[in-house]
């Protein structure tokens, strides 16, 4: 074999091996959702007949006012709470009127100003730090600077976003806030949250049918392993 045959014939075994590493990946990530999907499924499905307090022994209360019948389904240390923040409105632009001293030297303008006013553009921005606790009832947040409860019973929405972030739109409240919790526990989180929701609803029903959806995708999605080099 020359020499330029033997290079050609390890980069296309470096490539194999590539795909077969990306490949083995694939598949360990698909075969621990589909396992994390059983799971989920088996605790909606005891909560939905009747054996809740089977899946959430915990009785402690991590600092909050728990009410009677409310127990926790998760406890967030270190969360970031998240809210709406408008930046300053800024004003640009010339002047075209005339002016006139008053009081000595102070001067008062008068006339047309032809400037611009641009409103402030809104943004999601973390503004404290401290830690929530998930119940069967509500989301409770108690930090340096801030303390909220999100009650699922005045929810008219509730988005999980990229990074970790879910916002929480109320019917109490106009601006949407919310919790950070990084990318680590967004799974887990999130589906606790769901199941929370679900709880206080009484849609254990529905979400358990969107579960079982979203399994069946999931199983369609099996990832195709490379053959070894």
């Amino acid at each position: 074999m020359g020499f330029f045959a033997d290079r050609k014939k390890k980069a296309q075994l470096k490539v194999a091996q590539a795909a077969a590493t990306k490949s083995a990946a694939a598949l360990a990530e698909w075969q621990k959702n589909s396992a994390a999907l059983e799971v989920m499924l088996k605790v909606v499905n005891d909560c939905r007949h009747g054996k809740t307090h089977e899946q959430f022994v915990d009785t402690n209360d991590y600092g909050f006012m728990l009410k009677s019948g409310e127990f926790p389904i998760a406890y967030l240390q270190g969360v970031a709470y998240l809210e709406n923040v408008k930046a300053p409105t800024q004003y640009s632009g010339g002047y075209g009127g005339v002016s006139f001293p008053i009081f000595g030297r102070v001067r008062l303008n008068t006339g047309r100003s032809g400037g611009k006013i641009t409103e402030g553009a809104e943004s999601i921005n973390r503004t404290d730090d401290g830690h929530a606790l998930i119940t069967n009832t509500r989301i409770m947040f108690a930090g340096s600077k801030r303390a909220r409860e999100w009650r699922f019973d005045k929810m008219m929405g509730c988005s999980h976003l990229p990074g970790g972030i879910t916002i929480f739109a109320m019917t109490t409240s106009g601006k949407p806030a919310g919790l950070g919790y990084g990318d680590g526990p967004a799974s887990e989180v999130q589906f606790r949250i769901e199941l929370a929701s679900a709880i206080a609803l009484g849609t254990l029903e529905r979400y358990e049918q969107e579960l079982l959806a979203e399994q069946v995708q999931h199983a369609s999605e099996l990832p195709i392993a490379s053959s070894p080099p």
